[in-house]
């Protein structure tokens, strides 16, 4: 396991490559898909649980294609296909439910994220250990403000934190192409 933290160049080198010439443009859909979604956090959640639901069906479609060209006969080989069909079409039905599952899912994230801040301002001592902590701490209350809203609270709470997400992700592709470009120059 690599615990050295990568330095600025190896990121935004690895960042230019995945994005290219399109990174102002994915930077500004994120940015406007992201500011949507703090206006409207409702919508933005039914169609996170939208995405994570056709994900989930097209793997199980495509687990169903390899269990048939693999000539799969016992139960246990159609069983993955079969969950996956099944959850990603009650996420589609039950868009309330897919979105309360996905709140679940975020209270676990952060609490799994709180844990990792709170080990790794341990082992990085040097490397800012109150940043670590301070992040940990926040993974906990937002992880707290899930649990205490959760189920209704995750229809908002979903959107919300999935925009101001992508409207971070937007401006760190920002920030990362004037960095390419300051480099080009």
């Amino acid at each position: 396991m690599n615990n050295q933290i990568p330095d600025l160049p190896t990121i935004v080198e690895a960042e230019r490559k995945m994005f290219g010439k399109h990174l102002l443009p994915i930077a500004i859909i994120l940015i406007i898909i992201g500011i949507f979604g703090l206006l409207s956090p409702v919508i933005l959640s039914a169609a996170t649980d939208g995405v994570l639901a056709a994900i989930l069906i097209i793997a199980g479609f495509t687990w169903f294609t390899h269990s048939y060209q693999m000539h799969q006969h016992q139960l246990a080989d159609w069983l993955k296909p079969v969950l996956l069909f099944a959850t990603g079409g009650v996420m589609i039905a039950l868009p309330n439910a897919g979105i309360a599952a996905i709140g679940l899912m975020f209270i676990l994230y952060f609490v799994m994220d709180a844990y990792r801040n709170f080990t790794q301002s341990n082992a990085h001592a040097s490397h800012g250990r109150g940043w670590f902590i301070f992040s940990g701490v926040i993974d906990i209350a937002i992880a707290i403000l899930f649990f205490v809203t959760w189920p209704q609270g995750s229809l908002i709470l979903v959107g919300i934190f999935v925009g101001v997400n992508l409207i971070f992700d937007g401006i760190i592709l920002l920030m990362l192409r004037n960095v390419v470009s300051g480099d080009n120059k």
